[in-house]
């Protein structure tokens, strides 16, 4: 593979993966480093030692911003390699697929705007700005990052370019989107709407009439702009809409209890408007009300009513018995509403779902002092099993939601073969999910199970074969239109075991003309399975890719070759992660 095509390939694989490795592992690289970065700031701010890395990403030492620098360097060497102009539109194009991590196209974006060298590449990446980073989240990411090799190369200040994609960004919303998004994300990775706007010196006075509507409410408030702008031209109905956004349900003065009908007005004016509402429109002590659940769950998004299992059982909402049963049947009815299963949701956010709802945790213990500057807690609490009961109506729901999500995913029509470990320990040994919730409770079959039903969609993709090793040799496993983990799990019990013999599925593949194998095991030798692939490629002059599934395996090297990857642990995105790889796109 020519110089060029190598770092662009590179390229790709952190715009799908969101990490730099050639191993994937579940680590989000964009994540760890901002954070990392803002808890060393406010340890310096505080005068005080800053811990050490996570033990999870050792090899990122030296410093956050350094260490960013180090991961990114594939932009400035495409630009070395005169490729800086198809860089913009290479993130461009993989914004738009459904396996892309979105931060990490942010990141190779903020990179990308402080090549100083080449002005052409950094004004067409500060123009793709308002098109790339399309939450305040990613926004905010953006600036942050920015902000972060700035300070390495000494300059603290906000350029030309920056303060104009600030300003089209802002210009970029519709206003009634725009004051719904300042208030529903308010703010993102240390930074506020009210801070952006200043720094960037924006002149509100320029602007379209809504837009300064919205943004004068983020500086001075809504009193001040009700009493500003009241009475000029097609600002009513603006100005109505924000008075809905802003009371957010908080108790009246001498009043203890929160106004339950001030949250479902609101709730309906913005179903109204917008179609749809999630839980950051409501205020978190109004989802302990029964009442508040059962006016809003028809109208929650698709990965907000998921996230609502979790919310309810908290507020103890899902408990089992005959006088309770209501709201989890309503909830159950929306878990298996069309919008949901026809929807963007994927069977591994299910699954997350269903096991942080059975198996749930909680924190006790004494956490350390708060130090002066909000820096965080020293000491760590204990993680312990939180006890409760799981609701039966729940757990159908979300089963039946995780059969029928993956028979919404798209199928591709690149032959592929799933090869199954179907060994007891594979029913023993659990994975760590990087769960917050409910960590280490998904049983390798389990993961397994969901993997199988990603790639088949649910057993409906003729071009997708699953087999397991039994016996000295591989035998196909049907797996049903609608199957569910369960059924897989009883499925891969009940066949024959046999050793895993990686070379026996390529050579199978070989045999069948299939473009892609996945191995789904416990661990590998991903160095002498490497050398297998490439062997049996030399051979029959094929071009086979292989995924291994290490679902127990950690910190492991492997090889960064085109055919090739290691798929460690198992993470929301692994099958995500290998069909993108099984597409080509990296």
């Amino acid at each position: 593979m020519a110089t060029s095509d190598s770092s662009m390939a590179e390229l790709k694989q952190l715009l799908v993966t969101g990490s730099n490795h050639a191993a994937w592992s579940g680590d989000h690289l964009v994540r760890f480093l901002v954070d990392w970065y803002q808890r060393n700031e406010r340890e310096v701010h505080c005068n005080t030692v800053p811990p050490p890395p996570a033990e999870r990403l050792p090899k990122l030492s030296v410093s956050p911003s350094e260490s960013l620098l180090n991961s990114t360097s594939i932009i400035p060497k495409l630009v070395s390699e005169g490729k800086a102009d198809i860089i913009i539109d290479t993130l461009r194009a993989y914004s738009q697929l459904p396996y892309v991590d979105k931060e990490a196209v942010v990141l190779c974006l903020a990179v990308a705007s402080k090549q100083g060298d080449q002005k052409k590449l950094v004004t067409d990446a500060h123009s793709a700005v308002r098109e790339l980073c399309r939450s305040t989240h990613l926004f905010f990411l953006f600036i942050q990052i920015s902000k972060m090799i700035s300070k390495k190369s000494g300059h603290t200040g906000w350029g030309r370019g920056l303060r104009r994609a600030v300003n089209e960004w802002y210009l970029s919303w519709e206003p009634q989107r725009l004051a719904l998004e300042v208030t529903r994300h308010s703010s993102a990775h240390g930074w506020t709407h009210r801070d952006v706007i200043r720094l960037a010196h924006l002149k509100l006075k320029e602007m379209p009439l809504g837009t300064q509507v919205v943004l004068h409410y983020v500086f001075m408030g809504l009193e001040k702009t009700v009493k500003e702008y009241s009475g000029k031209d097609n600002t009513s109905d603006l100005l109505d809409l924000m008075q809905i956004l802003d009371k957010d349900g908080h108790p009246k003065d001498g009043e203890g209890d929160w106004d339950v009908n001030q949250v479902i007005n609101k709730v309906n004016k913005l179903h109204e408007v917008f179609g749809s509402v999630t839980l950051d429109d409501v205020p978190s002590q109004s989802l302990k009300s029964a009442e508040v659940w059962s006016h809003m769950l028809d109208k929650l998004g698709g990965e907000s009513a998921l996230a609502s299992v979790n919310r309810m059982s908290k507020a103890g909402l899902l408990n089992p018995g005959p006088e309770n049963d209501a709201l989890p049947a309503k909830l159950g009815d929306r878990l298996k509403h069309e919008d949901l299963t026809k929807g963007s949701i994927t069977p591994t956010q299910v699954l997350m779902a269903l096991h942080a709802y059975e198996h749930p945790t909680r924190y006790v213990g004494e956490g350390g002092a708060r130090r002066a500057g909000k820096s965080p807690r020293l000491a760590a609490k204990v993680q312990v099993r939180r006890p409760g009961k799981v609701n039966p109506l729940v757990i159908d729901a979300l089963h039946s939601l995780i059969a029928s999500s993956a028979k919404s995913i798209q199928m591709t029509s690149r032959k592929l073969a799933v090869c199954i470990d179907v060994r007891a320990s594979m029913g023993t040994s659990h994975v760590h999910t990087g769960n917050p919730e409910g960590k280490g409770e998904v049983s390798c079959y389990e993961a397994a199970a969901v993997t199988v039903l990603s790639l088949t969609s649910g057993g409906t993709n003729p071009a997708v074969s699953t087999l397991a090793f039994s016996g000295d040799s591989l035998v196909e496993l049907k797996v049903p239109e609608g199957a569910t983990i369960s059924m897989l799990s009883e499925k891969f019990k009940e066949t024959v075991i046999g050793p895993v013999n990686v070379e026996a599925a390529l050579n199978w593949a070989v045999e069948k003309k299939v473009e892609t194998v996945v191995v789904v095991s416990l661990k590998f030798d991903p160095h002498y399975i490497a050398e297998i692939l490439k062997q049996v490629n030399e051979k029959n002059n094929a071009q086979i890719r292989l995924v291994l599934c290490g679902f127990v395996g950690k910190f492991m090297e492997a090889p960064r070759t085109e055919n090739f990857l290691l798929a460690l642990g198992f993470d929301q995105r692994t099958p995500c992660i290998i069909r993108a790889f099984h597409e080509r796109h990296f």
